[in-house]
């Protein structure tokens, strides 16, 4: 049998820009998991020579079905095993701890940043 070659023509969209975030809130129901990315920027103005202060916040969802979340958080675990191995260990900051993998869908629920 002689396989036939398939051509697939690709396009990928590189119109919108990166979004960094420095906050993250997890969610999940019994049919998906949504990972809120949120950027909170400071503003500082002048108003008739005082300083107002104003949080500027644009967030980011993305929501994954349970086995794509699986496969994420498998694909997330091993490129922090990788990239600890090349730069070394990842020092979090004191209070946050790292949760047993049993015991990990617990802190998914919670909010990080």
């Amino acid at each position: 049998m002689v396989e036939e070659k398939k051509r697939v023509n690709m396009s990928i969209d590189q119109s919108k820009e990166v979004f960094y975030a420095n906050n993250l809130a997890v969610f999940n129901n019994p049919t998906e998991f949504v990972l809120d990315f949120t950027q909170v920027t400071p503003r500082i103005d002048m108003v008739q020579d005082k300083q107002m202060i104003t949080y500027v916040v644009k967030h980011n969802a993305v929501v994954l079905e349970p086995t794509q979340a699986k496969i994420f958080f498998n694909l997330l675990k091993e490129n922090i095993n990788k990239y600890e191995k090349k730069f070394g260990k990842i020092n979090l900051p004191k209070g946050q701890r790292v949760e047993k993998e049993g015991n990990l869908a617990k802190k998914f629920a919670d909010y990080i940043g």
